[in-house]
């Protein structure tokens, strides 16, 4: 278990880095998500929603799990084509990368690199959603810890998940898999 202020550390980075990316692209009018997100993910659970910078965030808890945050909102009208829409997800990876020094800059994290930046599809029925994932290794305090910014584009919505786990082991971490079972959940009802 992670002491009281790491866990307090990885929740604010990654509110804060997530609500940097979100107010450049988020809406301030109200808006509906067209799919249900599920109050249970594998073995993490839905603890928390509010409405943060412009976007629907959900805080869920597991094992083996220091923080898994969702943010939803909507893409622009005018992306409904997939090159549109990849273009948009492109974008929110860059901005990801570029506010991680920030956590440096603040003191959150002694260092920090990049491990992968890759496209991140998801299997459908038959098909599959483009995706990206960019994994973060930092270390604070001595400690090191794994976090993935995931993005999709789900029904209209850009559908953000920041998970983040303890850093030893975590390639083979089962919490992994959280991120593609939500995007199958959500992508599949209709």
């Amino acid at each position: 278990m992670l002491a009281p202020q790491i866990r307090s550390m990885v929740v604010t980075l990654a509110c804060t880095l997530a609500t940097r990316a979100i107010a450049q692209s988020a809406p301030t009018a109200p808006f509906r998500i067209p799919f249900q997100v599920p109050t249970k993910i594998g073995n993490a659970r839905l603890r928390d929603s509010t409405f943060v910078a412009g976007a629907m965030a959900y805080r869920y808890e597991g094992r083996r799990i220091t923080s898994f945050d969702i943010y939803v909102w909507p893409l622009p009208t005018d992306s409904l084509d997939s090159t549109a829409r990849d273009t948009l997800l492109q974008l929110e990876v860059a901005k990801f990368k570029e506010a991680a020094p920030v956590g440096v800059e603040r003191g959150w994290y002694e260092d920090y690199s990049i491990a992968f930046d890759a496209p991140h599809p998801v299997a459908l029925d038959g098909d599959s959603l483009p995706g990206y994932v960019v994994a973060l290794v930092f270390v604070h305090r001595g400690q090191r810890f794994a976090s993935f910014f995931y993005i999709y584009a789900v029904q209209g919505m850009y559908l953000k998940i920041r998970l983040t786990v303890p850093g030893d082991d975590w390639g083979s971490n089962p919490a992994l898999d959280l991120p593609a079972t939500l995007v199958q959940s959500v992508a599949r009802k209709r």
